[in-house]
């Protein structure tokens, strides 16, 4: 028995070990990712210039391949205070963006326009729970989104939990920037915590 008992033990641990190393390989991936939205988006005239003329190399090439799946960023959420930093992506009718990357609000108005840039993602403790330690952020912390050139940075105003209904309450504004992030609280079943920030300063990276 004690045999059987130490087997079990040494593969608990070994299914730990490996489900550590997979999610932290799946981090280095996303990062990347991120920091690469960000070094494209900052040189867009010229990936642009250079997108042209490998297209016109390629595009017969293109046509013999089978069509891939592809993630594709629309912009990056970074918040220094947990350590976050991740690309976001819409959702369309045939691609449900919560259970790959942090979520775009079909209600959203990116950074460029005034209004509300409302972003979702799992929290908890699997490999897609982005949102796992937004619970640790408080008032006065800094967010930032970056977004076509753009680097906007947030100061959280608001922190509160509702109640799990599908639906919250959002400010809509006309003449300023908000960004607002939802979560489950796990530490409250059948709630979910809301953090809302406000912008400061927008400028190029």
């Amino acid at each position: 028995m004690k045999k059987f008992g130490w087997i079990l033990i040494f593969t608990g641990a070994l299914m730990i070990t490996f489900y550590n190393v997979y999610v932290s390989s799946i981090n280095i991936v996303e990062n990347e990712k991120a920091e690469e939205y960000i070094e494209i988006t900052s040189l867009s005239e010229e990936v642009e210039e250079i997108e042209e003329v490998v297209n016109e190399e390629i595009i017969e090439e293109e046509k013999k391949e089978e069509p891939k799946y592809e993630i594709n960023y629309t912009a990056v959420l970074e918040i220094p205070k947990i350590n976050l930093k991740r690309g976001v992506v819409d959702s369309t009718n045939n691609f449900k963006s919560l259970n790959y990357a942090i979520s775009v609000d079909r209600h959203s108005k990116y950074p460029n326009n005034n209004g509300n840039f409302i972003l979702y993602a799992h929290s908890g403790s699997s490999s897609i729970a982005y949102f796992k330690n937004l619970n640790k952020v408080e008032l006065n912390d800094d967010i930032y989104v970056y977004y076509s050139g753009i680097k906007y940075k947030y100061t959280i105003i608001k922190k509160y939990d509702i109640e799990k209904t599908g639906k919250a309450k959002i400010i809509s504004s006309t003449s300023d920037k908000y960004i607002t992030l939802i979560t489950c609280n796990q530490n409250r079943k059948g709630y979910q915590t809301v953090i809302i920030g406000k912008l400061d300063i927008e400028k190029t990276y």
